[in-house]
């Protein structure tokens, strides 16, 4: 592995990173760090994961249904399901970049959603936001938005697989 190769796969290293620290901040860590010490202290508990499974969603386009249905303001359910679907775009360039098993639209779109079931669970057990399955669809379909942009920008330049 040359200087530059290796310079480009620390960067995309960095960025993906970087993309997971922010998924996790605004997935898991919505609030300020003083509800974190609160909760963690007097809320948290190891039954948290049954109030996280008594507000889940497990029912497929529920949440989606609900949100269209609803009186919510129309810019915060765009930003809601746009949020769910770019936060994971990078995941969907990024993974098949770094890693080439990884160099498939279905190799990619399962890693994308293990990471988006990740967050999920992590939110179920901690009861530190809700579980829902539409989540994962909207999450996985913005990592199948990035492996697209990244394949036709492969497609482009004409870069070959390795």
């Amino acid at each position: 592995m040359n200087l530059s190769s290796f310079a480009a796969k620390f960067f995309l290293s960095v960025l993906l990173l970087g993309c997971l620290l922010v998924l996790t901040k605004f997935i898991v860590f919505k609030n300020s760090p003083s509800y974190y010490k609160n909760y963690f202290r007097a809320e948290f508990s190891r039954n948290s994961y049954k109030k996280g499974l008594a507000k889940a969603n497990f029912k497929p386009f529920a949440t989606l249904k609900l949100m269209q249905n609803s009186h919510l303001r129309e810019e915060y359910k765009i930003a809601n399901l746009a949020g769910n679907v770019a936060g994971f775009v990078p995941l969907g360039i990024l993974l098949p970049l770094l890693f080439p098993f990884l160099r498939s639209l279905w190799k990619t779109m399962i890693a994308v959603f293990f990471i988006s079931l990740g967050f999920e669970t992590v939110q179920l057990v901690t009861d530190l936001g809700i579980f829902d399955v539409d989540d994962l669809i909207l999450n996985t379909a913005g990592g199948i938005a990035g492996y697209l942009l990244y394949a036709v920008t492969r497609g482009i330049t004409g870069a070959t697989k390795r």
